[in-house]
């Protein structure tokens, strides 16, 4: 009787996990149950020794309806996105685009994210390009040691890049800074529409 229950307490768990993968499969444009765990994507990948999860995991963890689990850890955020994955699959899974879909679902669900610092520096480099058209890499330093809390990190290396001219102190702006504006709101417009990006 006990295991039953448990059985079905499985399946409910898989079933309510079924839209999230039809989600991950519409952003991405690929088909997670493709994957047959050949390993030859994780055995690829550059990045992996870093993941807890290795990409053919990742996917595995979908297909068993573990999307939550896939979210909370840090490895969809240290996927550099080289699509060595993609490359490598035999079965045409398109790995790099599952990733950057987990991704974007992350981001709009605000989740637990164990990588909450990766998701703040994309953010507030975001915010730079939006702001001036371009990176100003001290503003960026200094905002994203304001709002993790890590005020002194790197202290000891801005003036040494100051001095060697790898850093400005002021940045203009670009000056196509309405065409990028444009851009940013084409995005907005395409997201409130719900189009993929």
């Amino acid at each position: 009787m006990q295991s039953s229950k448990k059985a079905k307490m499985h399946l409910s768990n898989e079933t309510m996990n079924v839209g999230f993968v039809k989600k991950v499969e519409e952003l991405s444009g690929s088909s997670v149950r493709r994957c047959f765990q050949c390993g030859k994507c994780s055995a690829g990948c550059p990045m992996s020794a870093f993941m807890e999860h290795p990409p053919n995991r990742i996917v595995r963890l979908l297909q068993l309806g573990q999307g939550e689990r896939v979210l909370a850890g840090r490895s969809i955020w240290y996927c550099a996105s080289c699509e060595t994955c993609t490359t490598r699959c035999p079965n045409k899974v398109n790995l790099a685009s599952i990733m950057d879909a987990l991704r974007k679902l992350s981001w709009d669900a605000n989740g637990p994210s164990k990588e909450s610092y990766v998701q703040l520096a994309n953010r507030l480099f975001i915010e730079n390009i939006r702001t001036y058209g371009r990176q100003y890499e001290l503003r960026l330093g200094a905002a994203f040691n304001m709002k993790s809390g890590q005020f002194l990190k790197d202290l000891m290396l801005g003036p040494k890049l100051l001095s060697k001219g790898k850093l400005k102190m002021f940045q203009s702006k670009n000056k196509n800074i309405a065409e990028i504006e444009g851009i940013f709101k084409r995005i907005e417009e395409m997201r409130k529409k719900g189009e993929a990006l």
